[in-house]
């Protein structure tokens, strides 16, 4: 079974001691250690819990519901926040450079009522 760095993603790490009956690493890229299992939580548990925060289901609830720590939860939905922020940002710079810099216009009329006081 290959290890790879939870942190880094590197697989250059070495045995570092155990917590719990379970194998720790330290990681010799990043020199963070790490335990042999997986995330606690998978991908779509996270995603589940984003989608109760966007359904206005409250932090202690989705954590109740799921068997995870409300700051754990807050932080999933924070992650994603600046995740989508992000992704927005890079998609409204893209949008920016076909905007042309000089419209011109022909032939616009406005009407403006004035106020009986002036």
């Amino acid at each position: 079974m290959q290890v790879a760095c939870h942190h880094c993603g590197s697989v250059l790490y070495r045995k570092h001691g155990k917590s719990r009956g379970t194998q720790r690493y330290l990681c010799k890229s990043c020199g963070r250690t790490f335990l042999s299992s997986g995330p606690r939580f998978s991908r779509s548990v996270k995603e589940q819990a984003i989608q109760m925060y966007r359904n206005n289901v409250g932090i202690r609830k989705i954590a109740l519901f799921l068997g995870a720590s409300p700051p754990s939860v807050l932080d999933w939905i924070r992650k994603a926040g600046a995740d989508l922020s992000e992704r927005l940002s890079d998609l409204a710079a893209s949008v920016k450079k076909d905007v042309p810099d000089v419209i011109e216009m022909d032939e616009i009329y406005t009407f403006i009522k004035k106020n009986g006081n002036e």
